[in-house]
């Protein structure tokens, strides 16, 4: 038990917050979140009013897969969510990093956004 309360102490240091940005050519809003899947821990996000906001499309990218083709076993990297404005308002994206299976136990990591959306259907977004 003290084992594993002290790798889950380890992981909640270890998953940061990479950052989120917005890119206006394509109208899409990216959140970059640093984890392991090979852990079993994957992070998922909740809108609280998906008429406002809409995930488009989410990827895991393994770290240095962008400057080669090899990828390393157990080897950390970024899970990247693009979301995109459907309506004018405000909205929360909760992002959680947990086991799947694990439905009984509480998330090791919680990142909260707040997701403003304007007349032009641009968004921005706060961490909370």
């Amino acid at each position: 038990m003290r084992r594993s309360i002290a790798i889950m102490g380890v992981l909640c240091l270890t998953v940061t917050v990479v950052g989120c940005s917005t890119s206006l050519a394509s109208g899409l809003v990216t959140v970059e979140l640093e984890g392991n899947p090979t852990t079993g821990y994957m992070w998922d996000a909740q809108i609280a009013n998906p008429g406002i906001i809409e995930e488009v499309s989410n990827e895991y990218i393994v770290a240095g897969q962008e400057d080669d083709d090899v990828e390393a076993v157990g080897v950390g990297g970024v899970f990247r969510f693009n979301f995109r404005g459907l309506s004018q308002g405000e909205t929360e994206i909760t992002f959680t990093y947990q086991r799947p299976w694990e439905e009984d136990t509480p998330p090791v990591e919680t990142v909260t956004y707040i997701a403003v959306v304007d007349s032009h259907l641009e968004v921005t977004l706060t961490e909370k």
